[in-house]
C-alpha cells in the first residue's frame, strides 16, 4: 500500500471515530471504543489545537473504561495545554504511586509547578529525570530548567542549560527558540554567534542555528553575513519559510532589490500565492524602474487582497514614474479611501495634482499631509519644496517655521537655507548653513534638491568644501 493510500485510510478512520464519538457523546450510542481508539481521537484533536474537544473525549473514555493510567496521563497533558496546571497536577496525583515516580510523569508535574511559580518544587521533581533518565528525558528536564531560570532572571544558568540541550541535540527547535530569546533579551549577540559557530562546526546542517546566526548578525549590522546565514537556513531546509522571509526582507531593507526578488520568487514557488510577497516583488521592480513588472505583481497582490491600501499607493507610484498623472491620482485616492491616516498617500495625490498643474488641489493635499504627519520632517520638506517651485518663497518660509513647532531634522534646515536664499536673506542663510553642515554634512543634498544652481555659488561651495569630513 502506498503512502497516499495509508493517509486516506487514516483519514477515513478518524472521520469514522469522530462520527461514532458524537453518537456516544449525545447518548444515541453505547460506548464501544477501545483505549487505542480514544487515544487516536485525543491525539487528533490535540493536533488540531481543539483542546476542549480532546478533554471531552478523554473524560468520556475515563468514564467508559475507568481510571487507566494511560488515559489519566493524556488528560493531564490536555489540561496542561489548556493552561489548567492545578487540575493537571491533581489529575497526575490520582495515578497509582509507582506510576507517579516515572520520569515522564515527574516532568509533567514539574511543568505544572513552573506554571504556578513553585520553582523549588519543580527543581526537586526534575532532579531524578535529569540525572537518571533517558537522553530524551534529560533534554526535556533541561528545557524545563531553561524556563525556570528565565523566570528567575538567572540568565547565565539559562544559557548553560540551553547549551546542555543543543550540545546533545543541535536541531532542537525549542532550545533554539530559547537561545534566541536569551541572545535578544540580553543583547548577547556576539557570545551567541561564537557559540552558534562552534555548534555549526560540529553540525553544519542545523538550519535553525544558521537562522539564529542570521538574526544575530542582522542585529549587529553585519548584513552580508546575515544574508548568507539566512540563505544557508533555507538551502538546508527548503521548507523553512521563516528563513526565506527574513532573508528577503533584509535584502529589501538594504535596497538589494535583485537579491530580494530572487528570494521572494522562491517563496512563491515553495509556498504558493501571497499578497504581501507579490506586493514586495512589485515594489522591488518599481525601485528597479521595471514598471510593467511592478504593475503586474502589484495587481496580483490586489486580486488577493482588494483592500490593501499600500498596494494601491504603490500602483500610483508606478503610474507617476510613467508620467500618467491622472491614473496615478486615482490610485492614490483609492489608497486614501481605504486608509485616510497615512500622510504619504496625500503627498502622492498632491504630487499628481501638481504635475497636472492643479495648484489649488495640490496645495490642499499638501496641507492635509502636514496635518496628519505633523511629526514627519519629510512631509514639511515636500510641502515647502512645492511652494518653492511655484515661486511662493514667503509661504514656503512660513511652512518651515510652522514645522519647527512639531518636528526637527537637518533636512528642514537645508530646505530653510534654500528658501532664505530665494528671499535674499543670504547672511542668515550662510549662518544656518554652517550649523547644518556641522550637524549633518551629507544631508546638504536637500539644499540642491530645491535648487541645483546653488551648487555653483562660490560662497556655498566654499563652505561645503571647508566642512567636508576627512575620509
Amino acid at each position: 500500500m502506498n503512502k497516499d493510500s495509508n493517509a486516506n485510510t487514516k483519514t477515513d478512520l478518524i472521520e469514522h471515530l469522530i462520527t461514532e464519538f458524537e453518537h456516544i457523546s449525545n447518548g444515541t450510542a453505547i460506548p464501544v471504543f477501545r483505549t487505542t481508539e480514544y487515544i487516536e481521537l485525543i491525539k487528533f484533536f490535540v493536533l488540531e489545537s481543539n483542546y476542549d474537544k480532546a478533554l471531552e473525549v478523554v473524560e468520556v473514555a475515563l468514564e467508559h473504561l475507568g481510571n487507566q493510567n494511560e488515559l489519566v496521563i493524556h488528560k493531564a497533558q490536555v489540561l496542561i495545554l489548556l493552561k489548567d496546571s492545578v487540575s493537571a497536577y491533581e489529575t497526575l496525583k490520582s495515578l497509582v504511586p509507582d506510576v507517579q515516580t516515572e520520569y515522564d510523569v515527574m516532568l509533567m508535574k514539574a511543568q505544572c509547578m513552573i506554571a504556578e511559580n513553585q520553582f523549588d518544587m519543580a527543581f526537586s521533581l526534575l532532579k531524578a529525570p535529569f540525572r537518571f533518565g533517558t537522553i530524551d528525558e534529560k533534554l526535556k528536564a533541561a528545557l524545563l530548567k531553561v524556563t525556570i531560570y528565565e523566570e528567575m532572571s538567572d540568565y547565565q544558568s539559562m544559557f548553560n542549560s540551553i547549551k546542555f540541550v543543543l550540545d546533545r541535540d543541535p536541531g532542537n527547535e525549542q532550545a533554539m527558540e530559547k537561545l534566541w530569546d536569551f541572545m535578544d533579551g540580553q543583547r548577547s549577540y556576539r557570545p551567541g554567534i561564537t557559540y552558534l559557530e562552534k555548534l555549526l562546526n560540529k553540525d553544519p546542517y542545523s538550519f535553525l542555528a544558521w537562522f539564529n546566526l542570521g538574526q544575530a548578525y542582522a542585529c549587529l549590522g553585519e548584513y552580508d553575513n546575515a544574508l548568507s546565514s539566512y540563505e544557508y537556513s533555507f538551502i538546508i531546509n527548503p521548507g523553512f519559510e521563516a528563513g526565506y522571509r527574513e532573508c528577503a526582507e533584509l535584502a529589501f531593507e538594504l535596497y538589494k532589490y535583485k537579491t530580494a526578488l530572487k528570494v521572494y520568487h522562491e517563496i512563491l514557488d515553495n509556498f504558493g500565492p501571497d499578497c504581501e510577497v507579490f506586493a514586495n516583488i512589485g515594489i522591488c521592480y518599481l525601485n528597479l524602474k521595471q514598471y510593467r513588472q511592478a504593475r503586474l505583481n502589484l495587481r496580483k497582490a490586489m486580486k488577493l487582497d482588494p483592500y490593501n491600501d499600500e498596494v494601491f499607493y504603490h500602483l500610483g507610484k508606478c503610474f507617476m514614474a510613467e508620467s500618467k498623472w491622472d491614473i496615478a491620482q486615482q490610485y492614490f485616492l483609492k489608497a486614501i479611501q481605504l486608509e485616510d491616516s497615512c500622510e504619504n498617500y496625500y503627498i502622492g495625490v498632491a504630487d499628481a495634482c501638481y504635475k497636472m498643474n492643479d495648484i489649488s488641489k495640490a496645495n490642499y493635499y499638501f496641507i492635509k499631509a502636514t496635518e496628519i504627519g505633523t511629526d514627519e520632517p519629510a512631509v514639511w520638506v515636500d510641502y515647502a519644496k512645492f511652494l518653492y517651485e511655484i515661486g511662493e518663497y514667503q509661504k514656503a518660509n512660513d511652512v518651515l517655521e510652522d514645522a519647527d513647532n512639531y518636528t526637527y531634522s537637518t533636512e528642514l534646515c537645508y530646505a530653510r537655507i534654500a528658501v532664505l536664499m530665494a528671499l535674499g536673506n543670504n547672511v542668515e542663510a550662510m549662518e544656518l548653513l554652517k550649523e547644518a553642515l556641522t550637524d549633518d554634512f551629507y544631508a546638504h543634498r536637500t539644499l540642491f534638491a530645491f535648487n541645483n544652481d546653488l551648487s555653483n555659488q562660490q560662497e556655498i561651495s566654499s563652505l561645503i568644501h571647508y566642512f567636508q569630513p576627512e575620509e
